[in-house]
């Protein structure tokens, strides 16, 4: 198959990557009108992280450069039912696409299916909908999120022990994907690690409790990887409470691995207290959900096998495309890179 590129660059406003997609930019909405602006609902799960209050406002730059009126975000707190309600409001005032970060990757199928009924594209952020129709998904593999904790971890311990393991919602596709590949990578390469699962649904108060219970339960405690990066601070203070904190690198240092790629996470891996972390583009992930929200109410065209110049390429998740964008492993090594998304508050 030949191999499409998609062409563009860095956006001036807040470091935004941008493309050009194939298909320009039209001058009539899915509507079928002539429209001066286009309107995007977006609805998220929460935003009350450092990572989402940072998509937040990379979002409103991603608006502004592209000529879009935003209405919300709107939170749902978690709550999948609360969240169909907002996104029926949402179309009910009118919006021309929709940008929603699931609740639940499964119970947001009809609201899609009713969205779809309205002629209403939806672009799905950080969470794939398991069931359900979407234009296009942009989010980075999970899976692999969980394999890259798996492989650092395995890597700088030695000996045979147990490692705990923080888990996210397994009801999103997020939660399923990170703990799947961080445990059949475990089972293949690190026999002797034996992972200790703890189902905290994103809860970060219970994450941090069953980090102590890991703590206390295991002597041979040799790693812990947390599914996001909440919970990091109470785990390092858990460690240091319960003696057994020592800086990276020292022997008998149990390895702390998150998924984010905060500000905060970058300053505990620069200060020795976190080995590592998972750069989830905060950036790019509201760059191009604005942008694809834009090109659907163009009709443009887009298919599995597509690359694009940010390192990514199209691909076919469940039946719906998906901009799987490129998440780095974040280490003492690269930490102060201009290019990680946590690094640019500091310029």
């Amino acid at each position: 198959m030949k191999i499409t590129r998609v062409v563009g660059g860095l956006a001036a406003l807040g470091l935004l990557v941008g493309v050009v997609a194939t298909t320009a930019f039209a001058g009539s909405s899915a509507h079928g009108q002539t429209r001066a602006t286009y309107t995007i609902g977006v609805s998220l799960a929460g935003y009350s992280t450092d990572f989402w209050s940072s998509y937040v406002a990379f979002e409103k730059q991603a608006a502004a450069k592209y000529g879009v009126k935003l209405i919300g975000p709107i939170s749902a707190n978690g709550d999948a039912g609360k969240q169909a309600t907002q996104i029926r409001s949402l179309i009910t005032q009118g919006v021309d696409a929709l940008i929603i970060n699931p609740v639940d990757s499964a119970a947001i199928a009809p609201t899609l299916a009713y969205a779809a009924s309205k002629h209403i594209p939806v672009v799905s952020v950080d969470v794939a909908p398991t069931k359900g129709k979407v234009y296009m998904i942009v989010r980075a593999d999970n899976i692999l999120y969980g394999k890259s904790a798996c492989k650092y971890i395995g890597s700088h311990v030695k000996g045979s022990g147990h490692v705990a393991m923080l888990e996210g919602d397994l009801a999103s596709i997020n939660g399923l994907d990170r703990k799947n590949g961080f445990l059949n990578c475990m089972k293949a390469s690190y026999p002797k690690l034996k992972v200790v699962e703890y189902a905290t649904k994103w809860d970060t108060p219970t994450a941090v409790n069953d980090a102590k219970t890991a703590l206390s339960t295991y002597s041979d405690l040799k790693g812990i990887y947390v599914h996001w990066s909440g919970p990091v601070p109470g785990i390092i203070a858990a460690e240091k409470a319960s003696g057994k904190f020592t800086k990276v690198g020292s022997p008998n240092h149990i390895v702390l691995f998150s998924d984010d790629g905060t500000p905060q996470e970058h300053g505990w891996i620069r200060a020795g207290e976190e080995d590592a972390t998972i750069s989830q583009p905060a950036n790019l992930y509201a760059g191009f959900a604005v942008f694809y929200a834009k090109q659907a109410t163009t009709g443009a065209k887009y298919h599995a096998g597509m690359s694009t110049d940010h390192g990514s390429k199209i691909i076919n998740l469940l039946g719906n495309l998906e901009d799987a964008i490129v998440a780095p492993v974040v280490s003492k090594a690269n930490v102060n890179d201009p290019g990680l998304w946590g690094n640019y508050k500091k310029k």
